[in-house]
């Protein structure tokens, strides 16, 4: 999902795992990163949330959340942020924080 609206954002992230990726569209890094996010959804579709959310859209979010430089990923477990990442990240650090979410989860 792109650009959730604030309700959206909160119900995705307040249960199971969720990745988001805070970023802004005209950011170079953000747009790699985007496509990053894409292949990522696909992947954990089913398991886990993958979401996009442009920081301009959704303000009140990233100034809660502490968001000062994009793109700045957050891992969430049942809303509460597990892992955070700042900066562009490669695809297979996304993937094994995200696998390592979901196998804690299911150990639970």
């Amino acid at each position: 999902m792109i650009n959730p609206t604030l309700a959206e954002f909160r119900r995705i992230t307040g249960r199971g795992i969720a990745l988001v990726d805070f970023d802004l569209p005209w950011c170079a890094s953000s747009r790699i990163q985007e496509r990053i996010i894409h292949a990522l959804a696909r992947r954990f579709s089913g398991s886990a949330a993958v979401v996009s959310v442009d920081v301009d859209k959704i303000r009140p979010v990233a100034l809660e959340m502490g968001i000062h430089h994009v793109p700045t990923l957050v891992l969430f477990r049942k809303g509460k942020e597990i892992r955070r990442f700042v900066g562009l990240q490669p695809e297979e650090t996304l993937v094994t924080a995200i696998e390592n979410a979901l196998d804690n989860v299911q150990m639970k």
